[in-house]
């Protein structure tokens, strides 16, 4: 895994963010806390995406495939508009011309919905990690990633990993369980949450729906440079 390039780019696009939207004041923690929420957020979003869980209805296929029309012409091939010229009997002449952006078409490629929603997870588990300190919870073992130990259940995988993300946040532990924990797994209690949703997150998009690493690097970081276009549009 390229993992790294992924962790400093988001150090970059978080850093921006603080400077841009002036949050150098703001308490860690709250950060910390909306980054939580809207990790969540977009977890449901990427299952919404996936389908998979929605028995009352004859569509669970997920969204892995959408045509994206060309945005010059409206999908309609043409350019939208009318080209005047002069014409002897009527004075002028409306005419619609080829869309020179899709070739006449109407549309520019596909977009994988589910894939885009998955690493807009990626960027808020890893900005977790760097909020609390926790990066080297995101470096797992091959073995943690075995096809042959996923069993197929998305909606039970799903519900593990929102719980364990939540333990995360919420529970407070001791002191004699943050040591046994430590001993144990090399982590206090709360990091070792995290991790384990992390596992958890990545077995449900590489195993679950056969994304590769190379797929999802390569969509972080086509959803990295549009983070960046909002920041210098104002978003």
């Amino acid at each position: 895994m390229t993992l790294q390039n992924i962790i400093d780019a988001q150090k970059e696009l978080d850093a921006r963010i603080i400077k841009e939207k002036k949050l150098e004041g703001i308490n860690a923690d709250d950060l910390a806390a909306n980054t939580f929420l809207a990790l969540k957020v977009e977890l449901a979003e990427f299952a919404n995406e996936g389908r998979w869980f929605k028995h009352w209805s004859n569509d669970q296929e997920p969204r892995t495939a959408v045509i994206c029309l060309c945005v010059t012409c409206r999908g309609s091939g043409d350019e939208n508009y009318e080209r005047v010229q002069e014409d002897a009997e009527s004075g002028c002449k409306h005419e619609f011309i080829k869309c020179e952006e899709c070739n006449g078409t109407g549309e520019v490629g596909e977009r994988n919905p589910l894939l885009e929603e998955y690493v807009d997870s990626v960027h808020f588990f890893v900005s977790i990690a760097i909020q609390k300190g926790w990066e080297d919870a995101l470096w797992v073992y091959e073995e943690q990633l075995d096809p042959d130990e996923f069993g197929g259940e998305l909606t039970s995988w799903f519900l593990e990993m929102d719980y364990f993300l939540s333990l995360a946040y919420i529970r407070k532990f001791t002191e004699e369980e943050e040591a046994k924990c430590e001993d144990s797994f090399g982590f206090k209690n709360n990091q070792y949450c995290f991790r384990t949703a992390w596992i958890l997150f990545l077995n449900i998009g590489m195993n679950g729906f056969g994304f590769t690493w190379e797929q999802i690097e390569e969509a972080y970081f086509a959803k990295n440079k549009v983070n960046h276009a909002r920041q210098e549009s104002g978003y």
